[in-house]
Order: structure tokens, then C-alpha cells, then sequence
């Protein structure tokens, strides 16, 4: 995955005259960075995967996958599940069966650290429909839309990703001004072919995951990268290290029922 660093370069011309300028850059030790979710997918089946990785110098564009950690998670009745490596940094668990209203612990093992996390389950709900549009002006874009229910009464946090063969796309809401009314999430992508396969998610989370993303997507927005690389400045988490609470860790712990929905981009709709 691209790094969600942006390099600001200073150039200062002065005639007979030549300055040194130093960069102060992010050259702070590694720290781990854990991106952990369960899922609860349509069809009953959970989705269970923790990405392991540590954060780097500046410079630096190698990604540092962690493959010699534990992973548990503990179900609500005391149950253990172990997450297998499967590929680098990736640990999965298939044993795993998340239900509403329940609550979940993460451990991850690194070293001589203990990284510890408790998430309750988020539902959510499904996209109604997907339509697309054409926009010209500045340049072209197709605007792909997914269109959803959103339930009255409650305070609703949403995870949205855009996927398609060659570009994957991340977008948070909340429904301050949609309660109880049909809600939206748009994508506009540049130069999307016809016959495009188009796989729009949408996840449940909390009020403090939606501002862990909402700050990840912030930091992102001008330098490129997606909100689960390695980040340039201190995010916190839902995560805390039990050993060394400064040793604290980047990333998220989620817990969310997920739905999708596939569109096929035609031409001038």
C-alpha cells in the first residue's frame, strides 16, 4: 500500500547566497500499527482479520509487515480464538461467529508488549440502489452513488469503501441531518471504463471510530495513500499497549456488520 505522507519541499533562491535548510521529518521510533476488524457479512459468515505492520522513517517506502506476533480474540463466553498468519502481516481466524449486541477483546503479542482493545458490535444497514452519473467541466468523472435507508430514532456512524479492479476508495457519514430519511455516499472516479465491476461496502461503526477515520481521511486527502497505511502523525486508537501505555499503538479495532452491492458502469446513462 502507497505511504500517506506529503512532502512539502521549500526552495529559497537568493542571488550569491546558498542556506541549508533542514527538514524536521518523522523519523520517531517504529511503533506498531494494528488495522483489526470483524465482520459480519450478509450471508451469516464472519469476516475476521488483523493487518500488522510498524510505522517508518520518512523516507522509507518498504512496508514493515509483522509476522511473528499472537493474536487472540475472546469472545463473550471466555473463548479464545487464535488468528493464523496467512500472508505477510495478515492474520485471520475462522472460528469466529460475531453476533448483535455482543462485545469482543482483542490481544495482540508483540514482543515484550501487550496490546489490548474492546469493541462492541455495530449493525448497520444495506444500500437500497447504486446510480451513476457523468460530470464534465474541469475534467470528466463518473460519479457512482449508493443510496441507503438510514433507521429514525438512532445515531448511526457509517465506513464506506469503493472497490473496483484498479482503485479502492474509503468515505465516512453520519446522519445528523439524515435521521430516519434515505442517505447517500458518493465516489467520483476518473477515467472508468464501460463494463467497470464496481463493489460498494458499507460498515457499521462507532462515534469514536468515525472520528479515527475522520482524521485519517483528513491527513490523507492532499498526499495521497488510504486511511490504513502507515500514519504520519500520532492517531489514536481504541487500542492501548497494557505494558507500556506510552508505546501506544496506530490503529483501530472494529467490530461491524457489513453489507455490499455490485454495479456494472454502462455507458452515458
Amino acid at each position: 500500500m502507497k505511504k500517506i505522507f506529503t512532502l512539502l519541499v521549500v526552495s529559497i533562491c537568493i542571488i550569491s547566497c546558498e542556506d541549508v535548510i533542514e527538514l524536521d521529518l518523522n523519523n520517531a521510533a517504529p511503533r506498531l500499527v494494528i488495522d483489526a476488524a470483524l465482520e459480519l457479512q450478509e450471508d451469516g459468515f464472519t469476516e475476521a482479520t488483523v493487518l500488522l505492520t510498524r510505522s517508518s522513517a520518512f523516507y522509507q517506502e518498504e512496508i514493515l509487515f509483522v509476522d511473528d506476533a499472537s493474536v487472540i480474540v475472546t469472545d463473550p463466553s471466555g473463548t479464545d480464538h487464535t488468528f493464523i498468519l496467512t500472508n505477510p502481516g495478515l492474520y485471520k481466524n475462522v472460528t469466529l461467529n460475531i453476533q448483535d449486541g455482543e462485545s469482543y477483546v482483542l490481544t495482540v503479542i508483540d514482543g515484550d508488549d501487550i496490546y489490548t482493545a474492546t469493541q462492541e458490535f455495530i449493525s448497520t444497514v444495506p444500500y437500497s440502489r447504486v446510480e451513476q452519473s457523468e460530470i464534465t467541466g474541469f475534467g470528466d468523472f463518473t460519479e457512482i452513488t449508493g443510496f441507503f435507508n438510514d433507521p429514525p430514532g438512532e445515531e448511526n456512524y457509517y465506513l464506506f469503501e469503493y472497490i473496483d479492479a484498479y482503485n479502492t476508495e474509503v468515505d465516512i457519514s453520519d446522519d445528523e441531518f439524515s435521521d430516519g430519511n434515505e442517505a447517500l455516499t458518493a465516489f467520483f472516479m476518473e477515467d472508468l471504463p464501460t463494463g467497470t465491476i464496481i463493489t460498494l461496502t458499507i460498515k457499521g461503526i462507532d462515534r469514536r471510530g468515525f472520528t479515527f477515520y475522520d482524521t485519517l481521511i483528513q491527513q490523507t486527502a492532499d498526499g495521497g495513500g488510504g486511511p490504513f497505511d502507515t500514519q504520519p502523525a500520532t492517531v489514536r486508537g481504541n487500542i492501548i499497549n497494557t505494558v507500556n501505555p506510552e508505546n501506544f499503538p496506530y490503529g483501530y479495532f472494529r467490530v461491524s456488520e457489513k453489507f455490499e452491492i455490485e454495479y456494472t458502469v454502462v455507458e452515458n446513462p
